[in-house]
């Protein structure tokens, strides 16, 4: 072959064309990084799949943490303000700290309220703005001993939300059922240091976890409704006995009910799994959570949601990847890789006959209902810590009231640096 000046210009453009094809491709697809919940492949592969089916010119490059390290992980990532990652997930708690810190987009114009349970746009929002995408909530439920109940000739709780037990049943009962010389307990909570699960005892009195700007624990959480509920906690572990002390670690209080030691356990419905699977001949009941005679229900609520950062450069993809996700099958979907309680009301609708059992009528009825999200704050983390460690130690004994003024005094100082 003879090459001319023209022939060398013409495969020369041609060589341009072809190498200039591939890179169109490229940049027609897009990649977005998102730090996920280090869950097993089974609950989130097909999860994500599903969604890159539906975008085949967005790829998802997800890399996944464990629950002990993703916070800080994510603390680290995000203070240093790039766009790395553009989607992450959000313990619903905490989405007023990311969202004080800058460290979230503004969700609102790709939420519509209508289609989620009212405390889960509550966790989702801070200063009256949608700051995370609601994904998975959780809800406590009464699991008690069918065959303890029996031998002590005890009524079981009922499993109308209407008819449910008051604490001081609870008390009664536990009494009857515990012999702690025999390390056989009445009751115990599943998260026995958590604000998560022991905040609703003094807001079942009227108590106000923390002030309405989230910036106060000082005449909230050491108020008299919480010294009352908290004094009541503490009298199950000291004065009563129908409560295992020192059993913070969550995998053992659940192990104490299925194999038959304790007779009523207040946890997440997600331990009914590990009931069905680990203990198939325990004989169990589910009942509604507890309330104080003269208060009224209150139920603890949150879990999983996720968020954009505001630094992603790939705004289009992310805002695709926040309507998608909310969707109503990818919705149903997610709760039949891992059950969650669902936050779209579409999907209660969709798993009908999944939802048809005492405990799940119960968790519908609590979520619409009786719900409270943690207190939003931009300094729940501190929060959280302090009272972990107040709420560990009043179950030891010791001056209710005092602790209490000592924690809130505590937390105020450390919150203190999100103020203005």
């Amino acid at each position: 072959m003879s090459f001319t000046r023209r022939t060398v210009l013409k495969s020369g453009a041609a060589a341009g064309a072809a190498l200039a094809m591939p890179a169109i491709a490229r940049a027609q697809q897009t990649n977005l990084k998102v730090v996920w919940m280090g869950w097993p492949d089974n609950q989130v592969l097909p999860l994500f799949a599903e969604f890159e089916k539906r975008n085949p010119s967005i790829k998802l490059a997800v890399e996944r943490m464990p629950f002990s390290q993703i916070f800080q992980a994510l603390e680290v990532r995000l203070n240093a303000r790039s766009g790395d990652p553009d989607i992450f997930i959000v313990d619903s708690p905490l989405t007023a700290s990311y969202a004080a810190r800058g460290h979230l987009m503004e969700l609102d114009s790709l939420i519509d309220k209508s289609r989620f349970a009212p405390s889960a746009i509550e966790a989702a929002s801070f200063q009256g703005k949608i700051y995370s995408a609601p994904f998975g909530s959780s809800m406590q439920v009464l699991y008690y001993n069918k065959g303890m109940f029996r031998a002590a000739g005890i009524e079981p709780p009922s499993a109308d939300p209407a008819k449910r037990w008051t604490w001081e049943q609870v008390l009664e009962a536990g009494r009857k059922l515990a012999r702690p010389a025999d390390n056989i307990w009445g009751f115990s909570f599943e998260q026995q240091e958590r604000p998560y699960q022991l905040l609703p005892l003094g807001q079942s009195l009227g108590g106000v976890a923390l002030s309405p700007d989230g910036l106060k624990a000082t005449g909230f959480i050491d108020g008299p409704a919480f010294v009352e509920a908290f004094g009541f906690m503490q009298k199950l572990y000291t004065e009563a006995k129908i409560s295992p002390p020192g059993q913070f670690d969550t995998a053992l209080t659940p192990e104490l009910f299925g194999s038959g030691k304790c007779a009523m356990l207040l946890g997440g419905t997600f331990v009914a799994d590990t009931f069905f699977n680990k203990f198939p001949n325990l004989e169990f009941g589910v009942a509604p959570h507890p309330y104080f005679a003269k208060g009224k229900p209150v139920t603890p609520t949150g879990a999983w949601h996720f968020g954009v950062n505001p630094r992603t450069t790939q705004k289009a993809a992310v805002n695709q990847f926040v309507t998608d996700m909310l969707s109503d099958d990818i919705n149903a979907l997610w709760f039949k890789l891992r059950p969650y309680v669902p936050t779209l009301n579409a999907v209660w609708t969709k798993e009908a006959k999944t939802f048809d059992t005492d405990m799940w009528r119960i968790v519908k009825h609590e979520s619409q209902i009786t719900a409270v999200p943690r207190p939003a704050t931009p300094g729940f983390r501190e929060y959280e810590d302090i009272l972990r460690v107040t709420l560990r130690d009043l179950q030891a004994g010791g001056d209710v009231k005092a602790a209490l003024s000592a924690a809130a005094q505590k937390i105020d100082r450390e919150i203190a640096k999100y103020k203005g």
